[in-house]
């Protein structure tokens, strides 16, 4: 799902709370605001469930259709799995989970990435829920066209709420998937994981120490983002947290896998393209000064 520019998400959201009070000489967008209202609401005249839709707040209108009380919520921060199909309101096919050999989409909820349909959506089911959901123009693909969304299309988007992953379970998660054994991970409060690699003896790195580091950064999906050796000085600010404390905890010569949440690494903002809100890992090895 492509990226929208959350200020547009801002500035149309706040639209529509105006265009009931703004006279015949509003700008194209907002009268298409008000366009994509009247044509959602004449498409859920032909929906037979168009009578449970409910008007969100910021514009969107959904149906429940598969209703589960016991799922879980999402809440910030979280990593939310969602299958969806998006829709013009002719029919037409434009967007969907299944691509590149995926049947899913994983986002950070509140991360502001995506779709502010998406971004809101979210906090209107419950996993195992299945929600059919009608987004206005600036809670979809915005007011420019896109390769197969002309400009300002109300979007009908066909979403399953799969799973939801706080961070400490998206760590555990992938520590069970690459099978390492409790014995030989060290874990703190804060969810810095540390699994050695190898077995060093001697003192550990003192802060104001300056170090070499031969380091491989990847997500937990093992996407590689960063490769190098460079040299940091261990306690200073030009540092992420995380990596910081882990190479505080080792010794020289010892090599390690490092995990650690998005509070210890590049938080609610991200990074480049590390998204907000994104559980790290590090192997590092760190050099002789």
């Amino acid at each position: 799902m492509k990226r929208i520019n959350l200020s547009l998400i801002i500035v149309f959201a706040l639209l529509v709370g105006l265009s009931g009070c703004m006279d015949s000489d509003n700008t194209d967008d907002t009268a298409k605001v008000k366009e994509n209202e009247v044509a959602i609401e004449n498409y859920l005249k032909t929906d037979s469930a168009g009578s449970k839709a409910i008007r969100d707040s910021s514009g969107l209108y959904y149906i429940t259709r598969l209703s589960n009380p016991s799922g879980q919520l999402a809440r910030r921060g979280d990593a939310a799995t969602i299958k969806y199909t998006g829709y013009l309101l002719n029919g037409t096919k434009v967007v969907s989970s299944t691509v590149d050999s995926k049947t899913t989409f994983t986002f950070p909820v509140e991360g502001y990435q995506y779709w502010g349909g998406i971004e809101r959506g979210i906090f209107l089911m419950r996993t195992g829920e299945k929600t059919t959901f009608f987004l206005p123009f600036y809670l979809a693909s915005g007011n420019v066209d896109k390769v197969n969304i002309p400009a300002y299309s109300p979007i009908r988007l066909e979403v399953e709420f799969l799973k939801t992953r706080t961070e400490p379970q998206q760590i555990d998660d992938f520590i069970a998937a690459k099978g390492y054994k409790p014995a030989n991970i060290e874990r703190t409060a804060d969810n810095l994981v540390i699994i050695r690699t190898n077995t060093v003896t001697g003192d550990t790195i003192p802060a104001g120490k300056a170090v070499s580091v031969k380091y491989v950064g990847r997500l937990l999906d093992d996407t590689k983002f960063d490769e190098r050796t460079s040299t940091f000085t261990t306690g200073s600010a030009g540092t992420i947290p995380g990596f910081d404390r882990a190479l505080r905890k080792l010794r020289f010569k010892e090599k390690a896998l490092i995990i650690f949440p998005s509070a210890l690494g590049y938080g609610k903002s991200g990074y480049n393209t590390i998204l907000p809100y994104t559980p790290l890992q590090f192997e590092i090895e760190v050099m002789q000064p």
